[in-house]
């Protein structure tokens, strides 16, 4: 049984030790940081930033994960139709619910409680707006995850294909197959992205917002985003 009322959204880690169980309700399991290795009926690897995994009911599932990695888990006793596939437990989280998962990061990680009804309504209404995921190269999710883990790093095409065991042209196709964009343009997105989240949701400092995103000052980080934006980071700032 869950621990809270159903449904319910919570932010949660794993360790490296793998662990099995199943339960009686729908459990997704979105990383926002680092990934999580899971075999359950119809699959077998690595789940990252960007996908969600959606386990059944009395369905067993392995699971490990390193301790540092964060997921948003949502249980839940029926779930939109585009994700409950169990031949293709796996779904794409495009930006509008990526957008929402940084949200939820900050809100859940203030409060003792699991996600109130507002904030589950909102996840829903998100998860049914997205696509299922396509044949995602395994070997891009471990990248994805390491760009995740620290945004604030200067990354290169050269390191990241090392990482994914490929060439430097191989990496740029098949990053770009698995994301959508760019290596550069997904940087951006993803660094714009988390300052947006905490620029709404916490009272952090705007060097600290600009240096945790890569930015040595707040000038160029200021410049970026409202390139990105259309509005400067005060326009966003929490009141």
């Amino acid at each position: 049984m869950s621990d809270s009322p159903l449904p319910s959204l919570s932010l949660r880690s794993y360790t490296k030790q793998v662990h099995y169980h199943k339960h009686d309700f729908f459990q997704l399991v979105l990383p926002i940081n680092g990934h999580i290795k899971i075999d359950i009926d119809n699959f077998s690897g690595r789940v990252g930033v960007g996908e969600g995994v959606c386990i059944a009911p009395q369905e067993m599932h392995y699971f490990s994960a390193a301790e540092v990695s964060k997921f948003i888990v949502a249980d839940l006793d029926t779930v939109p139709i585009n994700v409950n596939d169990k031949l293709q437990p796996i779904f794409h989280v495009d930006s509008a619910l990526q957008a929402f998962l940084s949200f939820a990061e900050i809100q859940l990680s203030q409060v003792a409680h699991h996600g109130h009804s507002q904030m589950v309504s909102l996840f829903l209404a998100l998860l049914e707006t997205s696509a299922k995921a396509g044949s995602v190269d395994q070997r891009i999710t471990p990248v994805i995850s390491h760009i995740h883990r620290d945004l604030a790093q200067r990354f290169t095409q050269t390191e990241l294909a090392r990482m994914a065991y490929m060439g430097t042209t191989q990496f740029k196709t098949r990053f770009k197959e698995a994301t959508g964009l760019s290596l550069r343009d997904y940087l951006v997105k993803a660094r714009m992205e988390k300052a947006r989240a905490l620029l709404r949701n916490t009272d952090t400092p705007m060097l600290s917002i600009a240096l945790a995103t890569g930015y040595d000052d707040v000038a160029a980080f200021s410049r970026r985003f409202k390139a990105y934006f259309g509005q400067p980071p005060k326009f966003y700032k929490r009141k």
